[in-house]
């Protein structure tokens, strides 16, 4: 029995010990971060801007009315296709016809008082050609001769009067004709009637500085598409005329259509009332190259514009490149160079990180880098960056293909320091696989 107490004491001590032992090794363990990472990959890359826009017909004009008067015959409807030169609607021509006969008469008026000007100055001329013949030969006297002079001059003035009269009226008449003609109005091109804002019998006016004038229709040519895209500031500076662009419209779903870009705006298109709502955007057209079916003015369209590309280059996940805020001397370390006096005694990067913020003084600057597995450890490398799609970015100095960069997570990142102990958590593709 007393054997047998002995054997339990010693197995509990024994169990006791084997515990303290476990708790002190897990206790001992260092403290790793959980991070997510992938292996850099040799792919092609494609660079794109992308933009939301508007279809618009590349030529289109907004049919308004020269004179004022009211629509008494509509002869087109909306989504009608017309021809170039094709009656679209008579205004009421009344009031310009009977400016036109009134100009009419007043011409043939002043045309007959032109006649009899020229009439009386023919006379006047042979009058004073004869007194002029007689005074030559000393059988007139002086004053027969200067009442035939003058009235040659009389007559000669009131004959441009008249003749300046008529072509005054000769004017008017013109620009009658001109106001009647423009009760009829037809289509200045071949093309689609996309919009009427009239109806007959409506009132149409002229515009004046002030006041808009009546557009009364408007006719597209949809033969020739584009998209007029808001791009934002940050990213106009990467497009360039020529770039092949890919359309896609809300309207047509599942399909994309070929574009290229045809001009890109100077001015900025500013929208949001206070600063910190401003957004700046600049408009881009771009051509569509690709026949639409029923496509129309007005529909919404996504534009991606393909700004450079790259074949078989390495790349990362966009979201492993961080910036960090380094001093001089560790950023000399961090690339195998020697630190300035001040450092050269620690190597270690916790070390540079605490003197570094005793120092404050000395100069910070940030840099482009992405934090690489070692070892089990987070090591911070910069990294030189080329082009970059909506996922991936290229890397084009700093990284070789067998290293593994920390990819995740973002609240992860934006704490990680170089020389914390990681461990790679697996991602859902790798359990899946």
């Amino acid at each position: 029995m007393k054997k047998k107490k002995r054997v339990i004491i010693f197995a509990a001590g024994a169990l006791v010990l084997i515990v303290l032992v476990v708790v002190v090794l897990l206790t001992s363990q260092e403290k790793r971060i959980k991070v997510q990472a992938e292996e850099v990959s040799v792919n092609d890359l494609t660079s794109v801007v992308t933009a939301t826009g508007r279809v618009e017909p590349r030529t289109q004009v907004n049919m308004s009315a020269n004179i004022s008067a009211k629509i008494v015959h509509m002869a087109v409807e909306e989504g009608d296709t017309v021809t170039k030169g094709q009656l679209l609607l008579q205004l009421e021509p009344d009031r310009y016809q009977a400016y036109v006969e009134q100009i009419q008469a007043s011409l043939s008026s002043v045309e007959a008082q032109l006649r009899l000007a020229q009439a009386n100055l023919e006379k006047a001329e042979l009058d004073f050609q004869r007194q002029k013949g007689l005074y030559d030969r000393n059988l007139t006297s002086q004053e027969a001769y200067d009442v035939a002079r003058v009235n040659h001059n009389v007559q000669k003035a009131q004959y441009e009067s008249a003749l300046n009269t008529v072509e005054q009226y000769e004017a008017q008449l013109k620009q009658a004709r001109d106001e009647l003609s423009k009760t009829t109005i037809t289509a200045p091109m071949s093309g689609v009637v996309t919009a009427l804002y009239a109806e007959e019998g409506e009132n149409v006016i002229v515009g004046t500085m002030n006041n808009p004038g009546t557009v009364i229709m408007v006719i597209s040519d949809l033969s020739e598409i584009e998209i007029k895209a808001e791009v934002d500031e940050t990213d106009v500076g990467f497009v360039k005329l020529g770039q092949k662009t890919d359309i896609e419209l809300d309207a047509v779903p599942d399909t994309t259509f070929k574009g290229v870009v045809t001009e890109i705006g100077s001015s900025a298109q500013v929208v949001g009332r206070t600063t910190q709502e401003q957004v700046v955007n600049f408009i881009v057209t771009i051509l569509l190259l690709d026949d639409v079916p029923n496509i129309k003015p007005g529909m919404s369209a996504t534009v991606d514009i393909t700004t450079d590309s790259r074949e078989e280059v390495l790349n990362i996940p966009i979201q492993a490149v961080v910036m960090r805020e380094l001093t001089e001397d560790s950023l000399k370390i961090l690339l195998g160079e020697k630190p300035s006096k001040a450092e050269e005694t620690s190597s270690n990067d916790d070390s540079l990180a605490a003197k570094e913020k005793k120092k404050g003084k000395e100069k910070k600057k940030e840099i482009e880098g992405v934090f690489v597995v070692r070892e089990g450890s987070a090591h911070f490398v910069p990294v030189s960056t080329g082009i970059a799609d909506q996922q991936n970015i290229e890397i084009t100095k700093g990284l070789a293909e067998s290293d593994s960069v920390i990819t995740g997570s973002y609240r992860t990142l934006r704490t990680l320091k170089p020389g914390d102990k990681v461990k790679i958590e697996k991602s859902i593709t790798d359990t899946e696989s």
